[in-house]
C-alpha cells in the first residue's frame, strides 16, 4: 500500500531495504516519531502502531482520515484543478475550516505543491508554490479508503519526538527518519517556523541511547554527514544509495549515500 501523501525526503525508494528490518520484528508495535507521509507504515501494514509528528496540520489530516474518508473525498471532488485554485485554497486558513475540509486542503496542496515540500513562513502559514502541471490529477478514492482502514490500527498524536521515543518499550519497533541538520540537505529542515537544530539531534541520540537500554529495537535513516558520527560510533550502520529528489529540475537530481543505523541484528 502507498501513502496518499508526497513528502520531501521520503524514504519510499528505500522501502524494500527498510521493510526487511521490520520483517524480523513484525510482532512488535510499530512506532514512528517523524511520520511525515508514513510511507514505511503504509508499506508494511503493521497490526499496531503509534504515529507522531510535530506538524499539527499533518497530524490533523491523518486523524481526520482515521475517522473516515468519505467526507474528505467529497471535499476533494469539489475543489477545482489548476494553479489558480491552488493559490486560492492556499490562502484559506485551516483553522477556519471544518475538519474534513482542512484535511482535503492539506491533501490537495500536498499533491500539487512543489515536490511534496512542506514549508511555512514565520506566521506558520504554508507557502510552498504550485508544482508541475504534469502532476497526476485524479485522487484515488480506493487508496484513500485503504489508508483510512489501516489507520484504524494506529494511535496518531502530535508530539515532540523525544516524548514518543521515551514512551517505547521492548515490545516496540522504532523507525526514525528525522529532518537533516546540515549541508545541502538544509531544505529538509525548513519544515516550519521551528527548525530541527543540532541540539535536537543531540536530544535524539540521548533518547535512542535510553531506548536501547530498555531493549527497544530501532532503525534510523539519516544523511551520511559528520553530524551522524555519534550514531555510527554507538551502533552498527551501513550505507545505501538514495536519489535526492528535492532539486528543482530532474537533471539536477542525483544519488547520494544514506546511512541506516540500527540495533537490530
Amino acid at each position: 500500500m502507498k501513502s496518499i501523501l508526497r513528502w520531501a525526503g521520503s524514504k519510499a525508494q528505500l522501502l524494500p531495504i527498510l521493510s526487511e528490518r521490520w520483517e524480523l520484528h513484525q510482532d512488535r508495535r510499530y512506532v514512528e516519531p517523524f511520520c511525515g507521509s508514513a510511507s514505511l507504515f503504509f508499506s508494511v501494514t503493521p497490526g499496531s502502531a503509534l504515529l507522531s509528528d510535530l506538524n499539527g496540520e499533518l497530524i490533523s489530516t491523518w486523524q481526520e482520515l482515521q475517522r473516515g474518508c468519505e467526507a474528505i473525498l467529497e471535499c476533494l471532488h469539489r475543489i477545482p484543478l489548476g494553479e489558480r485554485a491552488y493559490y486560492a485554497l492556499r490562502k484559506r486558513k485551516p483553522s477556519e475550516m471544518a475538519p474534513a475540509e482542512a484535511a482535503a486542503r492539506f491533501i490537495y496542496l500536498n499533491r500539487f505543491c512543489f515536490n511534496g515540500l512542506y514549508r511555512t513562513n514565520r506566521a506558520g502559514e504554508f507557502n510552498v508554490p504550485y508544482g508541475s502541471k504534469h502532476t497526476r490529477l485524479q485522487f484515488d478514492a480506493e487508496q484513500l479508503r485503504q489508508c483510512s482502514q489501516l489507520l484504524q490500527h494506529a494511535q496518531v498524536v502530535q508530539s515532540d519526538f523525544e516524548a514518543i521515543v521515551d514512551r517505547t518499550s521492548s515490545a516496540d519497533f522504532l523507525y526514525l527518519d528525522p529532518p537533516y541538520v546540515t549541508g545541502e540537505q538544509r531544505i529538509f529542515k525548513a519544515y516550519g517556523k521551528d527548525h530541527f537544530a543540532p541540539s535536537d539531534l543531540e536530544r535524539l541520540f540521548k533518547a535512542l541511547d535510553r531506548a536501547d537500554a530498555r531493549g527497544v529495537r530501532f532503525l534510523l535513516s539519516y544523511a551520511n554527514v559528520l553530524e551522524a558520527k555519534p550514531f555510527v560510533e554507538r551502533w552498527p550502520s551501513c550505507l545505501v544509495r538514495a536519489r535526492r529528489n528535492i532539486a528543482g529540475f530532474a537533471g539536477a537530481r542525483r544519488h547520494v549515500d544514506e546511512l541506516l543505523v540500527t540495533n537490530v541484528s
